[in-house]
């Protein structure tokens, strides 16, 4: 009688531990499917907006005239960071006469920095529409092309592990 209890011990404790380890298996698949299916996902949503940017960027900035223009003033704009500590941007202001026309236009570019990265009096190239030349831009990368860069750059890299955790939780 010890004989069958010690096999039936034996062929239970086996029993339990492949279930766990089969149920353990499962979890991990569940958990990898899991990530990679919102990691893949995010990162997806991310990288079609960025590339849309960039395609939208690319597009318009072909449509764009290009002249000269010059910095008049860099206008200061206050804010505070998260810890409430006071912060200064500078903005460029930019004045330039569209080509199809006499009259002066000035705009403030997009993107402030601290310090100024253009000093008054600076030389710039110029984009704008000849339709809309109040809506001009000063022609540099950041202007142009920092946030479609940003976008793609954390989502094509997101979806990549994404989906290397969904082929992860497919293999048995």
């Amino acid at each position: 009688m010890e004989d069958f209890d010690d096999e039936f011990t034996a062929r239970s404790h086996r029993e339990f531990q492949e279930n766990f380890d089969r149920e353990s298996k499962n979890s991990d698949r569940q958990f990898w499917r899991l990530f990679g299916a919102i990691l893949g996902g995010i990162g997806s949503i991310f990288a079609i907006v960025g590339v849309g940017m960039g395609i939208h960027t690319h597009s318009y900035s072909s449509k764009l005239v290009a002249t000269q223009g010059t910095v008049i003033d860099n206008n200061l704009y206050r804010s505070t960071d998260m810890d409430d500590r006071p912060t200064n941007y500078y903005y460029p202001v930019v004045k330039f006469t569209p080509k199809s026309s006499d009259k002066l236009t000035i705009f403030v570019g997009s993107n402030g920095s601290s310090p100024p990265i253009y000093r008054k009096g600076q030389q710039v190239k110029v984009l704008y529409d000849p339709q809309y030349p109040d809506a001009a831009k000063i022609e540099s990368w950041v202007e142009l092309w920092l946030f479609p860069t940003i976008f793609a750059g954390i989502g094509v890299p997101m979806t990549a592990i994404g989906g290397a955790a969904l082929l992860k939780s497919l293999k048995k």
